[in-house]
């Protein structure tokens, strides 16, 4: 509400636009949240249509088996030759991975995320392990062929059976296999052994019409999965599946693709976009746009977006299946195949112009409300515009007559606009008309191009111009050129108008012409009533001077951290003796002048060096980044080795412990509690060692000193993951904040849990990482790599923290044993004696051994340190 008490009605998120057409022109970028034209190809959206083999071609690619490529880059293909699944990387040669137990071909293969294998074979799924930890396991279901896979990021596969006509999914894992040995009758083992065994589920409700024929099938990142499928002499459609708790829900209202008949391959391009593949373009991939709409019987038509997404010497082949973005489709260079990711050429198209309807009309809730001001927060490119087409009724429904409807014009593209006695916006400095408020736009302000734009509601060419009516409804057109788009914020819309002729000047001012005569259209070189145009003109000073009247209005905003502008924060902070230091975001500022007062109640105490760090870096503190350890919890670990009694419940260092949580092995060996001492003997031997029983005076004093050492300390432990820039703030902070009689070490850390110094959970440790891997509140630290020792049917060992591949040769770092039986070789490098600093010396790896029947041609050297 202004300070003329006008409310607002605002128009700006994706369920306030309806987007007629088939396909619609304009579309709602989610990550802009902006209104602009859909990208789309101009004129004919795929070139010349095929040929009539066009099916017949698209048949046999369809009985190509696709290849899989995992995240680094190494792929794997079925080798008819050698039959074969054979694994190739940036490396040279290629190396047979395994021989499938089954016979036949393969319909295709998918690597998973969960680092298996998955092979569609003989109507059954075959897992294969790529960390080899268990033997190849064979998967099937009563009247279920699969067909072709799609790797879901949950774990598993999507299987389809084109046969059919139905979707499956394969989830679960088996148990690494051990040597065997009987369990003891005493050890406790769940039941069943294995909670989550190797499975195909058929889901019998996902069902396809009889027209349909499902060809390809892929499932996002995201974890959605897009069905492709034939209609008989129709487009292809795409079908999104609707998640559910458990299962899938069905089917999502299918997506047609225009101009697409008889497409063999798909696959996800990026969030929201799905890339094809057909004969009748084979230098580039048509992408489309797909979202997840209700289910209903309209199939609703897309165009291909109007970027370029070109094939470069692509074989013909399907796309490969993969777990990452972008895509792979396959090539041929030299003879060898070798996956392409698919990428976007830099040369967008636009519709020329498409228009957007407010869902629903803004109810004001009088029919005598006088419809006053517009605002749109645009951005406009050299030639595009916006039009606005305002009609007000008092009937919820949209009115029929074209004459209702009343032009408001925005953007260059119609500069000339005063030619045509049509009211066009003008540009406004401020960033929005609410008070302070940074506006919704996310581009530069550019005058006349972007930002805020304001023109008074009114009916052009009408003896009187005022639009008055319980509902506004909203229609707007956006036109571009076909390769750049106008986009729209936000449309708002004040009423009821606060007339300044009706408020401040005398009744012979006031309008004194009514419907059905003022609705009355004008005749050529005809004005409006005088009364109107003194409206209008008053109109223009309301404009400038109301938004002032809402600065002043609205003026204690400014003393609030929260909503002060950024330029203000440093003024702000002035008031109350808060001095901003240079590597403080905006929010951080905020947050620091926010909380200044209960800053300086705490200030000298842990509670205000642990408030001034959490404000400081935006949560470090809570988020487990930081960890403030008062130096006298090290008392832990003496009264531990002292054998103090570790059970008191009134100890606020050991809150009832009963045993100790550190363990020293070597002159003091003490491995928990009475699980190594006997009950006599430990209450015999911490009699002995308790502090208040030591009779030498000596030693009482070398204990004291060892906790007088310990007292006004403070450790500030920061994960090493911590950018430098904020390493020196933090310092900063430490420095500031603490008395002159503490003394405060900033170390960096690398482990969560610091055992020994700092292992109380939740009081001066934390955890280190959440379910998703990531470290609650704080950033991810890096992954480091161990080798766990050999087991059962592993060439070589498990490399942790990343996921597998599909070339043995990059497991763990080392070329393992290859399933063929052969050994690798085995590197031996001399000892290389002390040599002085800028001595030339020799490395020597003569003694390296090869397999019989090979040799070694080349020995390659690596720098590590």
């Amino acid at each position: 509400m202004d300070a003329n008490g006008l409310r607002f009605w605002m128009l700006a998120n994706e369920d306030d636009w309806a987007l007629p057409g088939a396909p619609p022109q304009l579309h709602y970028d989610r990550e802009r949240r902006s209104l602009r034209l859909a990208s789309q190809r101009l004129g004919d959206p795929l070139g010349a249509p095929p040929g009539d083999d066009a099916e017949v071609e698209a048949l046999s690619r369809l009985e190509q088996v696709p290849a899989t490529v995992d995240g680094f880059g190494t792929w794997a293909y079925w080798d008819p030759l050698a039959e074969a699944i054979q694994v190739a990387w940036a490396g040279p040669g290629v190396l047979t991975l395994f021989k499938p137990p089954l016979s036949g071909t393969p319909t295709d293969l998918a690597v998973g995320h969960d680092g298996v294998l998955y092979v569609a074979m003989a109507g059954r799924l075959l897992l294969y392990d790529l960390h080899r930890l268990w033997r190849p396991v064979t998967l099937a279901a009563p009247g279920f062929d699969a067909w072709r896979l799609a790797a879901d990021p949950r774990g598993g596969v999507w299987v389809l059976d084109r046969t059919h006509r139905r979707l499956a999914r394969a989830q679960g894992l088996p148990l690494p296999e051990r040597p065997y040995a009987a369990y003891a009758a005493q050890v406790f083992r769940p039941c069943p052994e294995n909670p989550n065994p190797p499975r195909l589920t058929v889901l019998t409700d996902l069902t396809w019409p009889d027209d349909e024929t499902p060809v390809a099938i892929d499932c996002s990142p995201q974890g959605q999965v897009a069905v492709l499928s034939w209609r008989t002499g129709q487009e292809a459609l795409v079908r999104l599946l609707a998640p559910g708790n458990a299962e899938p829900l069905g089917w999502y209202k299918a997506v047609r693709l225009l101009g697409m008949q008889h497409p063999y391959s798909m696959a996800w391009a990026a969030e929201g976009h799905i890339a094809v593949l057909w004969a009748g373009t084979p230098a580039e991939a048509p992408v489309y746009p797909v979202d997840a709409l209700p289910v209903g019987e309209e199939s609703p038509a897309v165009l291909p977006v109007g970027d370029f997404y070109p094939l470069q010497q692509h074989d013909g082949g399907p796309f490969f299946n993969g777990v990452t973005l972008p895509p792979h489709y396959p090539t041929r260079e030299a003879g060898t195949l070798a996956p392409r990711p698919l990428h976007r050429l830099s040369l967008p198209a636009f519709a020329p112009q498409g228009e957007a309807t407010g869902r629903l009309p803004l109810d004001s809730g009088s029919p005598q409300t006088i419809w006053h001001r517009l605002y749109l927060e645009a951005h406009f490119p050299a030639r595009g515009g916006i039009q606005v087409f305002l009609a007000a009724t008092d009937d919820p429904l949209p009115p029929a007559d074209p004459a209702q409807w009343h032009e408001h014009r925005f953007g260059p593209l119609f500069a000339d606009s005063h030619r045509d006695r049509l009211p066009q916006g003008a540009w406004v400095s401020w960033p929005s008309e609410l008070p302070f408020h940074p506006g919704l736009i996310r581009c530069p302000r550019r005058p006349g191009r972007a930002g805020l734009f304001t023109v008074l509601i009114q009916r052009s060419g009408r003896r009187v111009r005022t639009l008055r009516g319980r509902y506004l409804h909203v229609r707007v057109a956006l036109q571009g050129d076909g390769r750049t788009t106008p986009e729209l914020w936000a449309l708002r819309a004040y009423g009821s108008r606060f007339s300044y002729v009706e408020h401040y000047l005398p009744a012979l001012y006031h309008e004194d012409t009514f419907s059905p005569e003022a609705d009355e259209s004008l005749a050529p070189g005809e004005s409006s009533t005088p009364a109107d145009f003194l409206e209008r003109f008053l109109g223009n000073m309301e404009g400038i001077l109301t938004p002032l009247e809402d600065r002043i209005a609205a003026s204690y905003l400014l003393t609030d951290p929260r909503t002060a502008p950024e330029e203000a924060l440093a003024w702000l902070g002035s008031w109350i003796g808060v001095t901003l230091d240079t590597a403080y975001g905006p929010d951080r500022q905020r947050a620091l002048i926010a909380r200044a007062p209960e800053l300086y109640r705490r200030r000298g105490t842990l509670a205000g060096l642990a408030l001034a760090l959490e404000v400081a870096t935006g949560g470090g503190v809570s988020g487990g980044e930081i960890v403030i350890v008062e130096d006298w919890r090290l008392r832990r670990t003496f009264a531990t080795i002292l054998g103090a009694e570790l059970s008191g419940a009134q100890d606020p260092l050991l809150a009832g412990l009963t045993v100790s949580g550190n363990s020293y092995v070597g002159d003091t060996l003490f491995l928990g509690d009475a699980a190594v001492l006997e009950e006599p003997a430990r209450q015999e031997f911490l009699a002995l060692f308790r502090v208040d029983q030591l009779a030498d005076e000596g030693e009482r004093a070398t204990v004291q000193a060892f906790f007088d050492r310990l007292a006004h300390r403070v450790t500030v432990l920061v994960h090493q993951d911590v950018t430098p820039q904020d390493l020196g703030l933090i310092r900063r902070i430490v420095a500031l904040e603490t008395p002159a009689h503490v003394e405060v070490k900033v170390l960096e850390a690398s482990m969560s849990l610091l055992v020994g110094l700092a292992s109380l959970v939740g009081a001066d440790t934390y955890l280190g990482r959440a379910e998703d891997g990531r470290l609650p509140g704080g950033p991810r630290p890096g992954e480091g790599r161990q080798r766990l020792p050999r087991s059962v049917g592993t060439a070589g060992g498990l490399s942790l923290g990343r996921p597998a591949s599909l070339d043995p040769r990059l497991q763990g770092g080392a070329l393992p044993a290859t399933p063929m039986g052969i050994r690798p070789p085995q590197a031996h490098v001399a000892p290389v004696p002390p040599t002085p600093a800028g001595t030339p010396f020799v490395l020597d790896a003569s003694g390296s051994w090869a397999p019989a029947g090979r040799r070694i041609v080349r020995y390659i050297w690596r720098r590590v340190e």
